[in-house]
């Protein structure tokens, strides 16, 4: 649920704490926090960004970058080294990220990212 957040985010701004410029498109940002709807992070797409999530046989979930953290991750969760973590099986999510949040990745992509040695990134 966003009513939370999305309070919060208001709040910052009639706090003072953010600045909306030009300030005539406060009155938009408080129409959208203060009538808030329920947004779902994937929208069924078949394409785009998937779901950095891995989940175990009993339903765990490990947020990583790649399977290969996420199985990093899995082990120490389940008290084994590191060597340990390929006889782990995860699944990772089908689902996709939201259009929106996907676009929002692609200044990244073409910059090189996720390699931070990249000069433009």
């Amino acid at each position: 649920k966003t009513e939370e957040m999305a309070n919060k985010a208001a709040d910052a701004v009639r706090q003072k704490n953010i600045r909306i410029v030009p300030n005539r498109f406060e009155k938009e940002w408080f129409y959208w926090l203060d009538n808030i709807e329920h947004w779902c992070v994937s929208r069924q797409l078949w394409w785009g960004h998937r779901i950095p999530a891995w989940y175990d046989a009993d339903g765990n979930i490990f947020v990583a970058r790649n399977e290969a953290q996420a199985k990093i991750k899995a082990a120490q969760f389940y008290g084994k080294t590191k060597n340990d973590h390929d006889a782990i099986v995860l699944r990772q999510d089908d689902d996709v990220l939201d259009t929106w949040f996907s676009s929002g990745l692609w200044p990244f992509a073409t910059l090189g990212w996720p390699d931070d040695d990249q000069p433009d990134f």
